[in-house]
């Protein structure tokens, strides 16, 4: 961890023991791969935290409020931190119709792969997977929907293209049934995805 991140969680930690990564860095840690993406998630509420953190030196960016993500920066370095969350109904196939404060189970059924649900407390080293399975793809490096992967698909269709890349660029083996939804809709997703966030996914596979 960076000076500016450890100092992150040593504020964060003045109101809750509940902060974590989760998602690509906690991810690739555990594949051995180098990650640049650290995700916090805490309990601390928006307010708090923004007081907090703001009290202390860092630069606030309140442009993700309505999602509960504080953007933060501090000499050149800049960090998301999210609330645990629970999302309504997709109806546009990429975006929730509302967010709210929920429960760190209801915040890792809304992501996408098991293997991005994954949180850890790296001042504590407290490991938490609230799916029951990410830490066993990781172990046997499977690329698994959370859940009923055409629900997960159809939250947001670039999901069918993230998880090819997945594939490709982590070298990971597919679960079948999510291959297999993967494949059965991926007419429906071309359909349903702008053809820029479609290139920017291929450029990230390259």
């Amino acid at each position: 961890m960076t000076p500016q991140l450890k100092h992150i969680f040593y504020l964060l930690s003045i109101h809750s023991k509940n902060n974590y990564l989760v998602g690509g860095c906690v991810r690739d840690g555990f594949l051995g791969l180098e990650s640049k993406d650290y995700d916090i998630v805490t309990d601390v509420p928006y307010d708090v935290a923004k007081d907090c953190l703001s009290g202390h030196g860092w630069d606030i960016k309140e442009c993700g409020e309505a999602f509960l993500v504080l953007v933060v920066s501090k000499d050149g370095e800049q960090h998301e931190i999210a609330n645990f969350r629970k999302e309504g109904v997709y109806l546009d196939g990429r975006r929730p119709s509302k967010v709210e404060i929920g429960t760190i189970e209801e915040d890792a059924v809304r992501r996408d792969f098991t293997i991005n649900a994954i949180y850890e407390n790296p001042v504590t080293g407290e490991i938490l997977d609230p799916t029951g399975k990410g830490l066993s793809d990781i172990k046997s490096r499977t690329l698994r929907f959370i859940g009923k992967p055409k629900d997960r698909i159809r939250e947001d269709y670039l999901r069918v293209f993230r998880f090819y890349r997945f594939l490709a660029c982590k070298k990971l083996n597919p679960d079948v049934k999510s291959f297999k939804a993967c494949r059965e809709m991926f007419t429906e997703a071309c359909k349903n995805t702008t053809p820029e966030r479609i290139r920017l996914e291929l450029e990230r596979m390259v």
